[in-house]
């Protein structure tokens, strides 16, 4: 076991953009470098609490959290990485990496929960997608739903608009509205567009039917 593990072509995905990059496991930190933006993610690796290994669409990836709150995902390994990784951590890092499974089942039903910086869909406990909230730029709560809307990527010829999460309503504590739990939950997070500056025209009384036709 050497001092260091680096691999080339690992992805890591900003807002629906993958970009290609370098990663490097040293006994001090973790380095990655993307090849597209030049932005350096440093990890210093006492900060390092969390490491799960994960098959996705770019053959396997790993997810890091830090002590501090931070989460890092980075994919593009190869499955016969995982040993001389696993083994690395453990003696550098003194941290486990645990193989973790995602949902496949395509279930629209399961559970919201809120971790750090993320919001995870789990199905029968396992992570159906995540959230990152620093990609909201909205969310507006309606009755028993919540919108979030995203921040776009001029890079991307495809890009995720919104999504709505159904709330049901709570059956336990009736003290507190579950939507705007679930609001508060990720606006606190987010990184919500503010507009600024004065307004160019008020309508003080409008006559609004949405959606249309109803």
């Amino acid at each position: 076991m050497g001092d260091m593990l680096e691999f080339n072509d690992i992805y890591q995905e900003v807002k629906g953009s993958w970009n290609d990059g370098r990663l490097r496991f040293s006994k001090q930190n973790v380095v990655y470098k993307s090849n597209k933006t030049g932005k350096v993610d440093s990890i210093p690796a006492g900060e390092l609490n969390l490491a799960q290994w994960r098959r996705v669409c770019l053959g396997h990836g790993i997810k890091l959290g830090t002590s501090t709150g931070h989460i890092y995902k980075y994919d593009g390994f190869r499955d016969t990485d995982f040993e001389k990784i696993s083994e690395f951590f453990k003696v550098n890092y003194k941290v486990e990496l645990s193989e973790k499974d995602l949902s496949v089942k395509g279930w629209n039903w399961g559970t919201a929960k809120f971790s750090g910086p993320l919001l995870s869909f789990d199905v029968n406990d396992n992570t159906a997608f995540e959230v990152p909230l620093s990609n909201v730029s909205q969310c507006a709560t309606g009755k028993n739903e919540v919108t979030l809307e995203f921040h776009q990527n001029d890079d991307t010829e495809v890009s995720l608009m919104e999504v709505r999460f159904y709330v049901p309503p709570s059956q336990t504590d009736e003290r507190q509205d579950p939507v705007e739990a679930f609001a508060q939950n990720v606006l606190s997070k987010a990184d919500v567009i503010q507009a600024t500056g004065d307004a160019v025209c008020i309508f003080k009384e409008l006559q609004c039917l949405t959606p249309r036709g109803r």
